[in-house]
């Protein structure tokens, strides 16, 4: 099997809700022949997503992932590529850029765009495959930067990218085959998901610098429970299981 659609499978299975229904089924299953212990998951089940679903919990989780780079204020010197990691889009073709991309993808792209600016004379690149659409990510992404001012003969597209290990890869291929050999990589992507995009940095010789945008961590009250928290860890269990997938591969 491909490893790629093997990844994806795996990611399915450890997402949160779907494995609080899984694990409810498997409390009525056993219902009849272990009541008390069925009656025991179930609670523990309910407890357990009642209190992922708190802001306090959820800071704490996602605030791991999100706190270990600063906001970059502006490009370095040496800056030679920046790199929009691909977050997604539902491609309707009467309908502007800005209405397709998802959330993710407006404040990662907003966010690579301000850094271009201060300093225009590097190449900005998204990256993203067409998977199901009739246009590539990168494509979408690339006609809102255009939109936002994006100085066409400076930007690089990269749609056959699946996934972030892709997207780095293609990125440092666009390096060393047009690059001066000694310019930095400039990551953009949720505060949340930079982790992971550093460990497929950590053993290459190029500088790199990450840049974090989409914050999930709220200041909101203890008691302010949230769909959207739960939401939020469950893109945080998913990123710590795509590092440990990492570390795991061969």
């Amino acid at each position: 099997m491909d490893a790629f659609l093997l990844k994806k499978i795996l990611s399915n299975v450890v997402h949160i809700i779907p494995g609080a229904f899984f694990a409810l089924l498997v409390c009525v299953a056993l219902m009849g022949r272990w009541p008390r212990l069925a009656r025991f998951g179930v609670l523990l089940i309910t407890l357990s997503l009642l209190a992922l679903s708190s802001p306090p919990v959820t800071n704490t989780i996602v605030g791991s992932l999100e706190n270990q780079y600063p906001v970059v204020q502006t490009l370095p010197e040496d800056t030679e590529l920046v790199l929009v990691l691909g977050s997604g889009h539902h491609w309707t073709p009467d309908r502007p850029p800005n209405s397709v991309l998802m959330a993710s993808a407006l404040s990662r792209l907003s966010e690579a765009m301000r850094l271009w600016k201060t300093l225009p004379q590097t190449t900005l690149m998204t990256s993203g495959a067409r998977f199901r659409s009739e246009v590539s990510h990168a494509r979408t992404m690339g006609n809102m930067a255009l939109a936002l001012g994006m100085d066409e003969s400076r930007l690089v597209l990269s749609p056959e990218a699946r996934d972030t290990d892709d997207e780095i890869a293609t990125a440092l291929r666009w390096m060393q085959q047009n690059g001066s050999g000694n310019g930095r990589l400039l990551v953009v992507s949720s505060a949340m998901h930079l982790p992971r995009a550093a460990m497929l940095l950590s053993h290459q010789s190029v500088p790199y610098t990450m840049a974090p945008t989409d914050f999930r961590t709220l200041d909101a009250p203890w008691y302010r429970f949230n769909s959207l928290h739960l939401m939020d860890v469950d893109w945080a269990v998913h990123e710590y299981v795509g590092m440990l997938w990492y570390r795991l591969a061969p």
